[in-house]
């Protein structure tokens, strides 16, 4: 089985990352996935929500894909040894569009996301996505409270 687990961070995607080790099986396949809301990576707007930080310097520092890169590898960790293969991938869109991307492009049997996680701003935002990854998927959705 290959399974897909949306990652952002929030308690309700550690929690989907806990149950899933708890079901799958030495032989499934876990895609790790985060998704970096396009807008966060556009400068014109983090500069309207950040004046003051200077940007070349953070992005000098680390960019978000090289952050969420590095977290995902440490979720990883927990997954290896408990299922066949671990993959990580980090891409910028629509959360929602790119979970369904990636379940298709990567022939997922099942997705597994929180039921609610960070939002835009980082308050939690209740349900956008996973209702709209719950209507449209081509595969089976479990969703962790």
């Amino acid at each position: 089985m290959r399974i897909l687990i949306a990652y952002d961070g929030s308690e309700s995607s550690r929690k989907a990352v806990d149950l899933t080790l708890n079901v799958a099986k030495e032989r499934d396949e876990v895609i790790l996935l985060t998704v970096i809301p396009a807008e966060l990576v556009s400068s014109s707007f983090t500069k309207m929500l950040l004046p003051t930080i200077n940007l070349d310097e953070l992005i000098e520092r680390k960019t978000f894909k090289e952050r969420a890169e590095e977290t995902l590898k440490e979720v990883a960790t927990k997954l290896e040894g408990k299922v066949a293969k671990v993959e990580t991938v980090v891409e910028t869109g629509d959360p929602a569009d790119e979970i369904l991307l990636v379940a298709k492009r990567e022939m997922c049997d099942l997705i597994v996301l929180g039921y609610k996680g960070y939002g835009k701003e980082g308050r939690f935002l209740i349900g956008s996505v996973t209702d709209k990854v719950v209507r449209h998927a081509s595969c089976s959705v479990m969703v962790v409270r």
